[in-house]
């Protein structure tokens, strides 16, 4: 009777291992082009990230629960942020576009949806579309 509890037990858990699935997110660091520092860009590959001037479209950048704009100090930053949610750090590399310097971070989470990946992760976006579900 043990013997096929403990069997039965194990193969539960090795269904919900494979029920999850990676996800991956790429931080991006370019360069401001008229002041110091780097603009942060978080791509999770569902949905574009710049509108038709090549600026970060600003519905796409994130916010705390108060719907406060969050900045990222630097690439480090924005790390600290990404783990404190759960990603994991995989791999940098960097680039050259139009003689600008883009530095790549790429995390990766296990989740059993893009939902479950992004938990804790607001856009400006869905926050008004949150608020907006709530005052009905």
């Amino acid at each position: 009777m043990g013997k096929c509890l403990f069997v039965l037990c194990l193969l539960f858990s090795v269904g919900n291992v494979y029920a999850q699935q990676r996800y991956y997110c790429e931080v991006k660091g370019v360069e401001k082009e008229l002041s110091a520092g780097l603009k942060i860009i978080f791509d999770f590959g569902t949905k574009a990230s710049y509108n038709i001037w090549g600026n970060l479209s600003s519905q796409l950048k994130f916010v705390d629960d108060k719907g406060e704009e969050i900045k990222f100090n630097s690439m480090v930053d924005a790390a600290n942020y990404m783990v404190e949610r759960g990603w994991k750090f995989q791999q940098a590399y960097s680039s050259l576009y139009s003689g600008n310097s883009i530095i790549h971070w790429i995390f990766f989470k296990d989740a059993a949806n893009m939902e479950e990946a992004k938990e804790g992760i607001i856009t400006k976006a869905e926050y008004q579309k949150m608020k907006s579900e709530q005052d009905y």
